[in-house]
């Protein structure tokens, strides 16, 4: 049941603060608090139009409780960012929204007991389409952590290496969609078993740099990075969600 509740909440967290939070909205974020209290509004209803499906009290008020510690935590990054500005801060703000999610999850299973289950009607029109309905979010969570969480994640890891390179492929927005489709042919082969063929995929993508590789050093090393970076995202992604 751990599992199920977690996936739940990280959905919506993923909905909440990367799809539906837009470049711009982030930007300002960082400078005016407004736009804090606008993300953090914006998070709740996700978090609650995301759990209304389930019909579940406690589901949705765990939801409010997550959607109020999300608020303090990107209030209190707002304060310190003001003094300090790099990727840390990312990776400190997502680790402490995945650990207040971790701790919701497992007081609901402590103190409510029962798995939440979706209503009648939406369960059984997602049968009658997919044959399953349980197994639809494992892998709606698994497609969307794989999208533009992990472009961001990626970009920030490797924003203190190659910032000529940066600014290039920012232009062009490439990269970006490269990685995304990179990651998700990577999700496929790893759900049928074929984890060989994931060689090819970083093979091809050597060969259609190797130019560029072999004459840039600083390139061939960012290039590195951000491909096992890529790769390794993937795979953990998997890991966690199945």
């Amino acid at each position: 049941m751990f599992k199920s509740i977690f996936l739940i909440f990280l959905v919506a967290h993923v909905l909440g603060d990367f799809f539906l939070q837009s470049d711009k909205l982030a930007q300002r974020k960082q400078t005016n608090f407004r736009y804090i209290l606008l993300h953090s509004l914006l998070y709740l209803i996700v978090f609650i139009v995301f759990t209304l499906p389930f019909w579940s009290i406690s589901l949705i008020l765990a939801a409010v409780i997550l959607s109020v510690s999300h608020f303090i935590i990107d209030s209190c990054k707002f304060v310190y960012s003001i003094k300090k500005k790099d990727a840390s801060m990312y990776f400190i703000d997502q680790a402490m929204h995945i650990g207040c999610i971790i701790i919701a999850t497992t007081f609901y299973c402590i103190y409510k007991g029962a798995q939440p289950s979706l209503i009648p009607v939406i369960n059984n029109l997602l049968t009658m389409v997919i044959g399953d309905s349980e197994a639809l979010l494992p892998w709606i969570g698994l497609i969307l952590l794989v999208l533009k969480p992990a472009n961001i994640t990626i970009k920030q890891l490797t924003a203190n290496y190659g910032s000529a390179v940066n600014s290039i492929e920012e232009k062009k927005s490439v990269g970006a969609l490269i990685g995304s489709l990179e990651r998700l042919i990577v999700v496929l082969l790893i759900s049928v078993g074929q984890y060989a063929a994931i060689g090819l995929i970083l093979t091809a993508k050597s060969v259609a740099r190797y130019n560029k590789i072999s004459e840039d050093k600083q390139f061939a090393e960012y290039y590195l990075l951000g491909t096992l970076a890529s790769t390794l995202y993937a795979v953990i992604a998997y890991l966690i969600v199945f």
